[in-house]
């Protein structure tokens, strides 16, 4: 599958803000492609959001998303084609799309690299699970 669009996740600007505007922007289209508001597509999207606003590690969790999404190649490339064939009629909803699982899937191949504390950060952390 080629892609005219170019999706690069960049250090500069946050993995989290980069997938909200991608969903914002596909959200956006689905209603202006007559989607209402309470549609399924809509309110799952914006739930998608809200889910990353509010959770304690944005970063974090858009990453764990993206791997739980595209664990291979192989998915990223079964998922597009159910959209290809689902909004095959709809084409600014389908690039939407297309853009928002190309970052999920850029943002899934990329190492996460964990921190390594030391022993009292981990003491500390231990210590205040315990209260």
């Amino acid at each position: 599958m080629s892609s005219n669009t170019n999706i690069e996740v960049t250090k500069q600007n946050k993995v989290s803000d980069q997938i909200v505007s991608a969903l914002r922007e596909l959200v956006i289209t689905a209603l202006q492609s007559g989607y209402s508001k309470t549609s399924y597509l809509v309110c799952d999207h914006v739930k998608y959001i809200k889910n990353i606003q509010t959770t304690d590690d944005p970063e974090l969790y858009v990453r764990r998303t993206a791997k739980k999404l595209f664990p291979t190649d192989e998915s990223y490339y079964e998922k597009v084609e159910k959209i290809n064939q689902k909004f095959n009629d709809k084409t600014k909803l389908l690039t939407s799309f297309r853009q928002l699982y190309l970052l999920y899937h850029t943002i899934s191949k990329e190492h996460l690299e964990r921190r390594i504390i030391t022993a009292d950060e981990a003491e500390n952390i231990l210590d205040s699970l315990l209260v």
